[in-house]
């Protein structure tokens, strides 16, 4: 989440600052060590009570403002608040029989997560699996513990949970300060964020031009507009009622054809990025497993559409389009000179959806810049839904492979975080707790 923000606020904000942020990921680790220990040592020091109040508000304000999201956003929102809710509940009761429960309910969801990342790459064999399949044992070795049936305190479930998740966080924010501090001179935080296997020849590419402040110039000439074909919409038959699997892996027609959609990116006649194979790519059931596996020998030649208008006459109109008015045109062309240079496609390494993830996110480095001078309107930022939202998406579209479906979302998170409704979600919950009706939103 913090990486998303930072990306947002861009290279200069970032590396003016990148000091109070490697202070603050190490402030925050050592209190989540703190608080770890703390739960180990049997004797609880940290206020759950007060914890327990503050996960119930805050549950209570994200359920209020649920309603007011589209489509996942929407489901999402009430999924968080409604656990959330359980959890302070639990926290609040405290009773032997909460805290037994909160820590079965802790160690099934770390278990059933790290099967997930094992399973993903396992199975997709990105760069790197091996590191995640020992992550993925590192959530069951955690789950084990938390679920352990001699524990020391049960009552110190949350504190354990609390100071591994902030430990976690801390160490990561640590990590990418770090790595802001050392990077070369010119080097935007986009580059620092993408995987440098898909960048070719970056150092070549025109730089950026920058205001007197330094932070990149964003343009709003006409709009960027990102481009969804989504499983169900493309698919030649009716297909079968899967709600999750169409929307975010790829939807089966009655004759058995798996339709997995498709993602690009348009900018008026300057730039449309849409990468599909040269040849179509075997998505029968039984060669699916197969072509999964972003290994080199499933590489294939690809081909980089002309124009969205070409595209949609050899094939069919996008179900889904999401605009952008504030964007960075001179960092998207830098990406776009880069990445085209290479043509290679791969199903789930490199696809047409990873594509526009990621030049979308070249699109969006330092948009927010010059609005985000103060501490008060960083604040606000961070304290966005659709911010949580949107790191949601990218985390699991990096555990496993970006698809149409998640960059969907994902646009729209971040398109909600760019052009930001009329009302700011407190302005919203004062509208829900006064029962007045709401706006129609648009994409």
């Amino acid at each position: 989440m913090i990486q998303i923000a930072l990306l947002l606020f861009g290279d200069s904000f970032v590396r003016s600052r990148a000091k109070y942020v490697m202070f603050i990921g190490c402030l925050w680790g050592m209190l989540g060590l703190a608080i770890f220990i703390d739960g180990l040592s049997g004797v609880t020091y940290f206020p759950l009570h007060s914890f327990g109040a503050f996960l119930l508000l805050e549950s209570l304000v994200t359920l209020a403002i649920a309603s007011s999201g589209i489509g996942t956003q929407k489901a999402l929102l009430y999924f968080k608040g409604g656990v959330f809710c359980v959890v302070a509940l639990l926290i609040l009761s405290n009773k032997s029989s909460s805290n037994l429960l909160l820590a079965i309910l802790f160690g099934f969801a770390y278990f059933i997560i790290g099967l997930f990342i094992i399973f993903a790459a396992w199975i997709v064999r990105f760069a790197q699996w091996k590191m995640a399949v020992l992550h993925g044992l590192g959530h069951i070795a955690f789950a084990l513990f938390m679920m352990n049936p001699y524990p020391t305190h049960y009552k110190a479930t949350v504190s354990l949970y609390l100071g591994t998740l902030i430990l976690s966080s801390g160490i990561n924010t640590a990590k990418f300060a770090w790595r802001i501090m050392t990077c070369r001179a010119g080097m935007s935080v986009f580059e620092l964020l993408m995987p440098q296997d898909r960048l070719y020849c970056c150092d070549s590419a025109p730089q950026c031009p920058q205001d007197n402040d330094g932070a990149l110039l964003p343009q709003t000439n006409a709009p960027l507009i990102i481009h969804i074909w989504t499983p169900v919409g493309t698919a030649s038959a009716s297909t079968l009622r899967r709600p999750v699997i169409n929307r975010y892996i790829a939807a089966v027609d009655t004759q058995g054809i798996i339709s997995m959609g498709h993602a690009a990116v348009e900018l008026s006649s300057d730039i449309y990025i849409s990468l599909y194979p040269v040849d179509d790519i075997d998505r029968s059931p039984s060669a699916f497993l197969n072509v999964l596996r972003a290994t080199p020998d499933n590489d294939v030649p690809g081909r980089f559409q002309p124009d969205y208008a070409q595209e949609a006459l050899e094939w069919c109109d996008s179900d889904r389009k999401i605009y952008f008015y504030e964007y960075n045109r001179q960092a998207l062309m830098r990406f776009w000179n880069s990445y085209q240079r290479n043509t290679t496609y791969n199903l789930t390494y490199r696809n047409c959806s990873s594509t526009v993830a990621y030049a979308l996110e070249a699109a969006l480095d330092g948009v927010l810049a010059r609005q985000h001078q103060n501490g008060v309107a960083i604040l606000k930022t961070l304290m966005m839904p659709e911010l949580w939202i949107a790191a949601q998406m990218r985390k699991r579209a990096l555990s496993m492979a970006w698809t149409p479906g998640l960059v969907m979302d994902y646009a729209n998170a971040l398109r909600n975080i760019i052009h930001p409704v009329s009302k700011p979600w407190y302005q919203r919950l004062h509208s829900w707790v006064r029962a007045e009706p709401r706006a129609k939103k648009t994409l």
